[in-house]
């Protein structure tokens, strides 16, 4: 929706003082033309109320006409239109809330009516979204500039009718028709014939978007480069730990009560050099565990960097640290001792897994199962029961670099069993009535690997998309966005500052000046 101001500004008249005369002469030509105005109502009422209908009913197809034909804004000297802003628009608003809602709900924020609510200080959430719209339609329009110019081509067929039955199907879960889900959807101008060049355009750049992907994957070399560069952020380390608390006084000597200014019992506060007492005795025993902390400490396996306490965890990730090194860490905060014993530190080799799964609230988990089971039970099978009862949304259900630690206790079990092999399958219920049937593919990459793989690539794409796109110009003649005046407020206000800055004397130059004054 354009939050273009459309009231005109009224021309500003020249003031001046008023005489008693100039009131007498325009409460008499006030008089007249009141008189005057009385005779001809009638007919300019009529005429007015025809003209106001006709201007609203006509209005509709206007506002239609130019939300489909009408330039809103201009990116790259293409022109964009209401609608296809507005699909752009629901796409960032849409990704944003199935990615954030869990945590807006967790600062006390409403969700479902989030636009108007403040994204930062100087920006509404629907100022971010029409932001990122912007960036959409800048890197689809590059891409598609770059796809033609490379003589890329894609038949877009098969993808879009796939795209418009899943729309007709989420319309009729809704019992709606297909164009009225699409405006509640993508923006009250969106019918499917609308939409159509936008959704096709978005497939074309996704898939040359993906042939870009496939040729900038990182090699192994680039890889390993990279883990030797940044180890400490993918190592992990074992060792031991035992915590020496000291033992502070709790309550004053000879046992005399603590109270506060009304009289009441408080618990009792050491003094400083009590407290430096306790701990002094907590530090000799630490010394004394520090001697078996190998042996008698706590074991902590396959720590990370960042997981590991901030108190020794440089200590651990020094790169001369060998076993048996061992260390006493006050705490000051918390008074006492923490006693560390160092194992080894290495890199974790596991490897993930690639699987397909359904995933769904609805279904039972093992009625799926046998249902695959006592037909062909082949991979293609078993897509297609991912289409028809899986409700993770992704295409074939498969999820590669599964890690064997991120789910439950007994998925984790299955998926890490050494003696699994491609075909296998298996169905779960959890606790919270969640269903999942697995479809064993096979090993993939351990974690580290896989990390810095993902890494490298999407810091390649980003790269990409921004050489490409910074060229692609925005221009808002009619100020349709209101981020970009925030934006340019703010440019002119770093500007003020910088040129008022620079005109500020220094002391020097005010000194200079003051004595050119006094010779002059």
């Amino acid at each position: 929706m354009s939050n273009k101001n459309t009231q005109q500004e009224a021309p500003q008249q020249e003031s001046r003082v008023m005489t008693k005369y100039d009131r007498k002469m325009q409460a008499y030509q006030e008089q007249e033309r009141k008189a005057k105005a009385q005779k001809q109502r009638g007919n300019i009422i009529g005429v007015a109320i025809v003209v106001i209908v006709a201007a609203f009913v006509l209005s509709f197809p206007i506002r239609n006409y130019m939300a489909v034909n009408g330039t809103y804004i201009t990116v790259g000297g293409e022109k964009v239109t209401k609608v296809e802003f507005d699909y752009h628009y629901a796409m960032a608003r849409t990704s944003f809330l199935a990615q954030s809602s869990y945590y807006l709900s967790m600062m006390g924020m409403d969700a479902s009516n989030i636009d108007n609510q403040m994204y930062s200080t100087d920006l509404t959430f629907r100022d971010y979204f029409e932001q990122q719209a912007v960036d959409n339609i800048q890197s689809t329009k590059a891409m598609k500039a770059e796809a033609r110019a490379a003589g890329f081509t894609y038949n877009t067929d098969e993808e879009y009718a796939q795209a418009m039955e899943e729309l007709r199907s989420s319309a009729a879960e809704n019992s709606m028709s297909l164009n009225k889900f699409l405006k509640s959807m993508f923006g009250s101008y969106a019918t499917e014939s609308r939409l159509e060049a936008v959704i096709r355009e978005g497939i074309l750049t996704t898939a040359y978007y993906e042939q870009m992907e496939e040729a900038s994957q990182p090699s192994d070399a680039e890889i390993d480069g990279y883990y030797e560069e940044n180890r400490n952020n993918y190592d992990v380390v074992d060792y031991h730990m035992t915590i020496v608390e000291a033992e502070l006084p709790t309550e004053a000597p000879g046992g005399t009560p603590t109270l506060d200014a009304d009289g009441n019992e408080v618990a009792y506060q050491p003094t400083e050099e009590e407290i430096a007492a306790a701990m002094e005795e907590a530090r000799k025993t630490a010394g004394t565990a520090e001697l078996t902390i190998l042996a008698g400490g706590d074991p902590y396996e396959a720590q990370s960097y960042s997981y590991s306490n901030s108190l020794f965890r440089d200590w651990l990730f020094e790169e001369a640290r060998v076993k048996g090194d061992t260390t006493v860490v006050e705490d000051s905060t918390n008074h006492r001792y923490l006693v560390v014993g160092f194992d080894r530190r290495y890199r974790e080799e596991t490897p993930t897994v690639d699987a397909r799964v359904i995933a769904t609230m609805s279904a039972d988990a093992q009625t799926i199962l046998t249902e695959w089971q006592s037909g062909s039970a082949t991979e293609e099978s078993f897509i297609e029961l991912c289409g028809r009862y899986g409700e993770n949304n992704v295409e074939g259900g498969l999820y590669e670099g599964l890690r064997t630690d991120s789910m439950s206790e007994e998925i984790n079990a299955w998926l890490g069993d050494t003696a699994r092999k491609a075909g296998d399958a298996a169905a779960f219920t959890e606790e919270d009535g969640s269903n999942y049937v697995f479809y064993y593919v096979g090993v993939n990459d351990p974690v580290w690997k896989l990390s810095i793989h993902d890494l490298l690539l999407s810091q390649a794409m980003l790269d990409y998309l921004d050489r490409i796109s910074e060229p692609v110009t925005v221009e808002d003649p009619k100020g349709n966005l209101n981020y970009l005046k925030v934006e340019a407020a703010a440019s002119e206000a770093a500007d003020l500052q910088e040129s008022t800055e620079g005109q500020e004397d220094t002391p020097e130059s005010s000194a200079d000046a003051s004595a050119d004054t006094t010779e002059g």
